[in-house]
Protein backbone atom coordinates (compact mmCIF):
# COMPACT_ATOMS: atom_id res chain seq x y z
CA UNK A 1 0.00 0.00 0.00
CA UNK A 2 1.08 3.83 -0.08
CA UNK A 3 3.03 5.22 2.49
CA UNK A 4 3.47 8.60 3.90
CA UNK A 5 3.10 11.17 1.64
CA UNK A 6 3.39 14.96 1.75
CA UNK A 7 0.98 17.60 -0.35
CA UNK A 8 1.90 20.84 -2.12
CA UNK A 9 -1.19 22.48 -1.93
CA UNK A 10 -2.12 25.42 -4.49
CA UNK A 11 -6.15 25.29 -4.45
CA UNK A 12 -7.40 22.90 -6.91
CA UNK A 13 -3.55 22.33 -8.21
CA UNK A 14 -1.02 20.32 -6.46
CA UNK A 15 1.60 17.57 -6.76
CA UNK A 16 1.39 14.58 -4.13
CA UNK A 17 4.20 12.75 -2.77
CA UNK A 18 3.69 9.30 -1.65
CA UNK A 19 6.46 6.22 -0.65
CA UNK A 20 4.89 2.97 -1.51
CA UNK A 21 6.34 -0.53 0.10
CA UNK A 22 8.97 1.00 2.37
CA UNK A 23 11.48 -1.76 3.94
CA UNK A 24 14.51 -2.80 1.76
CA UNK A 25 13.76 0.18 -0.13
CA UNK A 26 10.51 2.17 -1.31
CA UNK A 27 9.28 3.99 -4.77
CA UNK A 28 7.98 7.17 -4.17
CA UNK A 29 4.91 7.81 -6.18
CA UNK A 30 4.16 12.14 -8.08
CA UNK A 31 1.52 13.00 -8.88
CA UNK A 32 0.44 15.86 -10.80
CA UNK A 33 -2.72 16.78 -9.70
CA UNK A 34 -4.56 19.58 -11.86
CA UNK A 35 -7.39 17.36 -13.62
CA UNK A 36 -9.84 20.26 -14.24
CA UNK A 37 -6.88 22.08 -16.35
CA UNK A 38 -5.33 18.79 -17.96
CA UNK A 39 -2.92 19.12 -15.45
CA UNK A 40 -1.21 22.20 -17.15
CA UNK A 41 1.36 23.98 -14.81
CA UNK A 42 1.29 27.29 -13.48
CA UNK A 43 4.45 28.35 -12.07
CA UNK A 44 3.54 27.16 -8.49
CA UNK A 45 3.13 23.87 -9.84
CA UNK A 46 6.49 23.76 -11.41
CA UNK A 47 8.08 25.22 -8.08
CA UNK A 48 5.96 22.06 -6.18
CA UNK A 49 7.33 19.65 -8.56
CA UNK A 50 10.61 20.59 -8.44
CA UNK A 51 10.74 20.79 -4.66
CA UNK A 52 9.56 17.21 -4.56
CA UNK A 53 12.58 15.68 -6.71
CA UNK A 54 14.51 17.66 -4.93
CA UNK A 55 13.78 16.79 -1.42
CA UNK A 56 14.32 12.67 -2.53
CA UNK A 57 17.33 13.66 -3.45
CA UNK A 58 18.63 16.30 -0.45
CA UNK A 59 16.57 13.81 2.42
CA UNK A 60 18.94 12.54 4.81
CA UNK A 61 20.66 9.92 4.40
CA UNK A 62 17.88 7.29 6.19
CA UNK A 63 15.49 8.66 3.99
CA UNK A 64 16.65 8.81 1.13
CA UNK A 65 18.47 5.66 0.88
CA UNK A 66 15.46 4.19 1.40
CA UNK A 67 14.00 5.75 -2.12
CA UNK A 68 15.41 3.91 -4.84
CA UNK A 69 12.81 4.76 -7.55
CA UNK A 70 10.37 7.44 -8.38
CA UNK A 71 7.27 7.13 -10.58
CA UNK A 72 5.80 9.98 -12.09
CA UNK A 73 2.07 10.04 -12.89
CA UNK A 74 -0.66 12.62 -13.56
CA UNK A 75 -4.16 12.87 -12.17
CA UNK A 76 -7.27 12.20 -14.70
CA UNK A 77 -7.34 12.29 -18.57
CA UNK A 78 -3.77 14.34 -18.82
CA UNK A 79 -0.39 13.33 -17.64
CA UNK A 80 0.64 17.03 -18.32
CA UNK A 81 -1.00 19.56 -21.29
CA UNK A 82 2.29 21.27 -20.85
CA UNK A 83 2.35 24.92 -19.20
CA UNK A 84 -0.62 27.22 -18.47
CA UNK A 85 -0.43 29.35 -20.85
CA UNK A 86 -2.21 32.30 -18.91
CA UNK A 87 1.00 31.55 -16.58
CA UNK A 88 3.29 32.15 -19.73
CA UNK A 89 4.65 35.09 -19.13
CA UNK A 90 5.17 34.51 -15.32
CA UNK A 91 7.33 31.19 -16.26
CA UNK A 92 9.07 32.42 -19.10
CA UNK A 93 9.85 35.43 -16.90
CA UNK A 94 11.87 33.44 -14.41
CA UNK A 95 15.77 33.16 -14.47
CA UNK A 96 17.69 31.14 -16.65
CA UNK A 97 19.85 30.13 -14.38
CA UNK A 98 17.42 29.07 -11.12
CA UNK A 99 17.58 25.65 -11.59
CA UNK A 100 16.49 25.30 -8.00
CA UNK A 101 12.62 25.77 -9.83
CA UNK A 102 14.00 23.84 -13.03
CA UNK A 103 12.01 20.60 -12.72
CA UNK A 104 13.43 18.66 -15.60
CA UNK A 105 16.74 19.49 -14.11
CA UNK A 106 16.07 18.39 -10.90
CA UNK A 107 15.00 15.25 -12.34
CA UNK A 108 18.32 14.69 -14.04
CA UNK A 109 20.05 15.87 -11.01
CA UNK A 110 18.16 12.86 -9.07
CA UNK A 111 20.93 9.78 -9.28
CA UNK A 112 17.65 7.17 -8.97
CA UNK A 113 15.69 5.86 -11.63
CA UNK A 114 12.45 7.26 -12.57
CA UNK A 115 9.29 5.59 -14.56
CA UNK A 116 6.99 8.16 -16.01
CA UNK A 117 3.64 6.79 -15.68
CA UNK A 118 1.95 8.41 -19.22
CA UNK A 119 -1.71 7.78 -18.73
CA UNK A 120 -2.94 10.81 -21.09
CA UNK A 121 -1.62 13.60 -22.93
CA UNK A 122 1.83 14.59 -22.85
CA UNK A 123 1.97 17.77 -24.53
CA UNK A 124 4.89 19.85 -25.13
CA UNK A 125 6.27 20.66 -21.83
CA UNK A 126 4.83 17.73 -20.64
CA UNK A 127 6.21 16.06 -23.01
CA UNK A 128 9.59 17.17 -22.46
CA UNK A 129 8.82 16.60 -18.35
CA UNK A 130 8.28 13.00 -20.07
CA UNK A 131 11.79 12.36 -21.94
CA UNK A 132 13.32 13.94 -18.87
CA UNK A 133 12.02 9.92 -17.18
CA UNK A 134 14.39 7.22 -17.59
CA UNK A 135 11.68 4.54 -18.13
CA UNK A 136 8.15 5.50 -19.69
CA UNK A 137 5.04 3.07 -19.18
CA UNK A 138 2.27 4.34 -21.25
CA UNK A 139 -1.92 3.51 -21.40
CA UNK A 140 -3.52 3.46 -24.55
CA UNK A 141 -4.91 6.78 -23.65
CA UNK A 142 -1.62 8.69 -23.87
CA UNK A 143 -0.27 10.51 -26.62
CA UNK A 144 2.54 12.57 -26.98
CA UNK A 145 2.49 16.32 -28.93
CA UNK A 146 4.85 19.00 -29.25
CA UNK A 147 3.29 22.39 -30.25
CA UNK A 148 6.02 24.49 -29.82
CA UNK A 149 5.99 25.69 -33.36
CA UNK A 150 2.10 26.06 -33.18
CA UNK A 151 2.11 28.92 -30.16
CA UNK A 152 5.09 30.14 -31.31
CA UNK A 153 7.63 29.19 -27.93
CA UNK A 154 11.09 27.50 -28.10
CA UNK A 155 11.42 24.00 -26.23
CA UNK A 156 14.48 24.50 -23.39
CA UNK A 157 13.54 21.32 -21.59
CA UNK A 158 15.64 18.78 -23.64
CA UNK A 159 12.96 18.19 -26.36
CA UNK A 160 15.11 19.36 -29.80
CA UNK A 161 18.42 17.60 -28.10
CA UNK A 162 16.32 14.35 -26.88
CA UNK A 163 13.75 13.72 -29.28
CA UNK A 164 15.88 12.74 -32.38
CA UNK A 165 18.19 10.82 -29.95
CA UNK A 166 15.16 8.29 -29.33
CA UNK A 167 13.32 8.36 -32.63
CA UNK A 168 15.54 9.40 -35.14
CA UNK A 169 15.90 12.98 -36.53
CA UNK A 170 13.28 12.77 -39.14
CA UNK A 171 10.73 11.70 -36.98
CA UNK A 172 11.66 14.40 -34.45
CA UNK A 173 11.33 16.62 -37.38
CA UNK A 174 7.53 15.72 -38.58
CA UNK A 175 6.44 15.53 -34.95
CA UNK A 176 7.76 19.06 -34.16
CA UNK A 177 7.13 20.99 -37.30
CA UNK A 178 3.66 19.90 -37.55
CA UNK A 179 2.28 19.42 -33.80
CA UNK A 180 0.89 16.01 -34.48
CA UNK A 181 0.20 13.65 -31.91
CA UNK A 182 1.99 10.31 -31.42
CA UNK A 183 -0.17 8.21 -29.98
CA UNK A 184 0.89 5.30 -27.48
CA UNK A 185 1.19 2.45 -30.00
CA UNK A 186 3.44 4.22 -32.68
CA UNK A 187 5.26 5.87 -29.47
CA UNK A 188 6.37 1.87 -28.73
CA UNK A 189 6.76 0.80 -32.08
CA UNK A 190 9.31 4.26 -32.41
CA UNK A 191 11.35 2.94 -29.13
CA UNK A 192 9.63 6.32 -27.03
CA UNK A 193 7.96 4.12 -24.48
CA UNK A 194 9.16 1.24 -23.37
CA UNK A 195 5.47 -0.53 -22.69
CA UNK A 196 2.03 -0.13 -23.05
CA UNK A 197 -0.65 -1.53 -20.65
CA UNK A 198 -4.60 -0.66 -19.43
CA UNK A 199 -4.65 2.30 -17.56
CA UNK A 200 -6.34 0.29 -14.62
CA UNK A 201 -2.90 -1.26 -14.53
CA UNK A 202 -0.24 1.57 -15.25
CA UNK A 203 0.92 2.99 -12.00
CA UNK A 204 0.95 -0.74 -10.73
CA UNK A 205 3.27 -1.83 -13.69
CA UNK A 206 5.22 1.57 -13.31
CA UNK A 207 5.48 0.92 -9.36
CA UNK A 208 6.80 -3.22 -9.89
CA UNK A 209 9.13 -1.64 -12.28
CA UNK A 210 10.25 0.43 -9.48
CA UNK A 211 10.27 -2.77 -6.81
CA UNK A 212 12.52 -4.48 -9.22
CA UNK A 213 15.15 -1.48 -9.88
CA UNK A 214 14.92 -1.36 -5.78
CA UNK A 215 16.00 -4.99 -5.29
CA UNK A 216 19.41 -4.46 -7.02
CA UNK A 217 22.76 -3.24 -5.54
CA UNK A 218 21.91 0.61 -5.53
CA UNK A 219 25.32 1.74 -5.69
CA UNK A 220 25.54 0.10 -8.95
CA UNK A 221 22.32 0.90 -10.10
CA UNK A 222 23.05 4.85 -9.33
CA UNK A 223 26.44 4.23 -11.26
CA UNK A 224 24.66 2.62 -14.38
CA UNK A 225 22.09 5.80 -14.75
CA UNK A 226 25.10 8.04 -14.31
CA UNK A 227 26.97 6.42 -17.40
CA UNK A 228 24.07 6.37 -19.24
CA UNK A 229 23.06 9.80 -18.99
CA UNK A 230 26.64 11.08 -19.48
CA UNK A 231 27.18 8.84 -21.99
CA UNK A 232 24.09 9.85 -24.08
CA UNK A 233 25.59 13.35 -24.29
CA UNK A 234 29.22 12.05 -25.95
CA UNK A 235 29.67 10.84 -29.33
CA UNK A 236 30.69 6.85 -29.47
CA UNK A 237 34.07 6.87 -28.93
CA UNK A 238 34.16 9.09 -26.03
CA UNK A 239 31.19 7.28 -24.58
CA UNK A 240 33.15 4.19 -24.62
CA UNK A 241 35.99 5.37 -23.04
CA UNK A 242 34.10 7.05 -20.46
CA UNK A 243 32.30 4.03 -19.90
CA UNK A 244 35.82 2.15 -18.98
CA UNK A 245 37.11 4.97 -17.17
CA UNK A 246 34.01 4.48 -14.67
CA UNK A 247 34.02 0.64 -14.79
CA UNK A 248 37.96 0.36 -13.90
CA UNK A 249 37.50 3.23 -11.33
CA UNK A 250 34.52 1.55 -9.60
CA UNK A 251 36.35 -1.66 -9.89
CA UNK A 252 39.46 0.00 -7.50
CA UNK A 253 37.16 0.85 -5.04
CA UNK A 254 34.84 -2.06 -4.50
CA UNK A 255 35.25 -4.33 -1.52
CA UNK A 256 36.80 -7.52 -1.84
CA UNK A 257 33.93 -8.75 -0.03
CA UNK A 258 31.57 -8.32 -2.51
CA UNK A 259 33.71 -10.81 -4.98
CA UNK A 260 33.45 -13.26 -2.24
CA UNK A 261 29.46 -12.46 -1.89
CA UNK A 262 29.28 -13.06 -5.63
CA UNK A 263 31.22 -16.31 -5.49
CA UNK A 264 28.83 -17.45 -3.10
CA UNK A 265 25.78 -16.45 -4.92
CA UNK A 266 26.74 -18.37 -8.00
CA UNK A 267 27.93 -21.49 -6.23
CA UNK A 268 24.14 -21.45 -4.27
CA UNK A 269 22.50 -21.14 -7.87
CA UNK A 270 24.90 -23.79 -9.33
CA UNK A 271 24.01 -26.28 -6.50
CA UNK A 272 20.25 -25.50 -6.74
CA UNK A 273 20.16 -25.96 -10.91
CA UNK A 274 18.42 -29.20 -11.80
CA UNK A 275 20.44 -31.27 -13.81
CA UNK A 276 19.71 -30.42 -17.69
CA UNK A 277 17.18 -32.97 -19.03
CA UNK A 278 18.77 -35.60 -22.16
CA UNK A 279 16.65 -35.54 -24.78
Amino acid sequence: GRGTGRRGVMGEARVDVARVGCGEGCVAVITIRRPGALNALTFDMIRALSKAFREIREDPPEISESVRAVVLTGCGRAFSSGIDLSAAAEVFGGSESDLTNDVVHQMEALDCPIIGAINGAAVTAGFEIALACDVLVASPEAFFMDTHCKFGIMPGWGLSQKLPRLIGVNRAREVAFTSRKVSATEAERWGLVNRVVSGEKLVNTAIEIGQRIAKNQQTTVKNYKKVLSDGYALAFGEAREMERRVAWQYYREMDPKHFERLRRFIQSRSASRKPASKL
